[in-house]
């Protein structure tokens, strides 16, 4: 008896390390963007973040691949070849990569995507080395030693360093970092109230998820559609849409859905004349952005089958942004697309905030949508 209370009382110290408090109790989505936020790819080191769409695909019985720039690309058959639908979701994130070591050991960067100046001092980073990852801080200047004048003032990028403890470039370089070395940022996922999340890259680490968990509920029901589903994680989306255009030319899709954070302002200094969207008002449906006005006729077949399912949708007008489907649209002499994201507060930071109702809402329309793309209606949705 004794023995076996001692077994027991083993087992409990050994599941709290293996599961950490709360981890138990999370649904796959759910552990999904935990693992997927707070993995480190930024632009050109999707590396992490291919592992685990590469994992989660095979999982799920699909022929992976990946194209020239490491998009990876996973193939769900149905019950014929065509049409081929694809689904994009971009794994990486804004972030950094090293430009210089000072004869001081600091680290200075240039920006891979888009930062506010704001957004990059006093934070932590992981700089992306070959002997593995080194902690740094974007530094800060004491408010004893700032002159009055400066206090109010945003620090350029151009004069932040990052401060990894070494004390000449020797050391800095004995920790592994070099010129090229990918950084991101560093924040951990954290549940907070009303069924919402921070964490950071949920720009588009929300998208990634969305794009297995709608294979998942496919696979639920049997692969009874009727196209071929290509479900791709595409690169460097944050430096100019990279990715996307070498894998729509690997799909060769009829059709194309890009999966997003959208961007939410409903908050303090928010403008909702700039962008429409609000957590918890259901997916968002991008009307136009900087470099793409979606077809028409897929808005509508998507507000169709919302309505009919009771599922909120919203809308989005801006020109703050491009994503995914603007390559998408132009691939060959033209593919319909959409841009179908989830409301996100705070984008381009180190912390982002989403509401679960919002991405569940967005994983049932996707996965009542895809089975309806059939020749057809995409012939229809095509035509003008």
């Amino acid at each position: 008896m004794r023995a076996s209370v001692l077994s027991l009382a083993c087992l409990t110290v050994l599941l709290s390390i293996a599961f950490p408090a709360g981890v138990l109790s999370q649904d796959h989505a759910e552990q999904l963007l935990v693992e997927l936020s707070n993995a480190s790819a930024p632009p050109g080191f999707e590396g992490s973040v291919r592992a685990i769409l590469q994992r989660e695909m095979r999982a799920a019985g699909l022929e992976v691949s990946t194209d020239g720039l490491g998009s990876v690309i996973g193939v769900l058959h149905g019950t014929t070849d065509r049409p081929k639908i694809m689904l994009a979701a971009h794994m990486d994130e804004v972030g950094a990569i090293v430009r210089y070591i000072t004869p001081e050991g600091m680290v200075k960067f240039q920006p891979l995507g888009g930062w506010l100046d704001q957004a990059m001092v006093d934070q932590r980073w992981t700089i992306l080395t070959t002997k593995g990852p080194v902690f740094a801080i974007s530094g800060l200047k004491s408010i004893h030693v700032t002159p009055q004048e400066e206090r109010g003032r945003v620090t350029p990028r151009d004069d932040i360093f990052l401060d990894v403890g070494a004390t000449s470039k020797s050391e800095a370089e004995a920790l592994g970092i070099r010129p090229g070395d990918g950084i991101a940022p560093a924040s951990s996922f954290e549940v907070v109230a009303h069924g919402r999340y921070v964490g950071k890259a949920l720009d588009d680490r929300v998208g990634c998820v969305m794009l297995l968990e709608v294979l998942r509920k496919l696979k639920e029901q049997g692969n009874k559609i009727p196209n071929t589903i290509y479900f791709v994680g595409t690169v460097q989306e944050e430096v100019g849409v990279r990715g996307a255009h070498t894998a729509v030319a690997a799909v060769d899709p009829d059709l194309g859905i890009s999966l997003e954070a959208g961007i939410a302002a409903d908050h303090p200094g928010g403008r909702l004349d700039l962008a429409q969207e609000l957590l918890g008002g259901g997916p968002v449906i991008y009307l136009a952005d900087a470099q793409m006005l979606v077809n028409l006729k897929l808005r509508d077949f998507f507000q169709s089958v919302a309505g009919k399912n009771n599922i909120p949708v919203q809308t989005e007008v801006t020109n703050g942004g491009y994503e995914d489907s603007a390559e998408l649209q132009r691939y060959g002499a033209g593919r319909p697309s959409v841009n179908f994201a989830v409301a996100t507060r705070y984008l381009h930071s180190h912390n982002s905030m989403i509401q679960r109702s919002d991405l569940d809402q967005a994983i049932s329309l996707l996965a009542t949508v895809l089975p309806l793309l059939n020749a057809d209606n995409v012939k229809a949705i095509s035509s003008f």
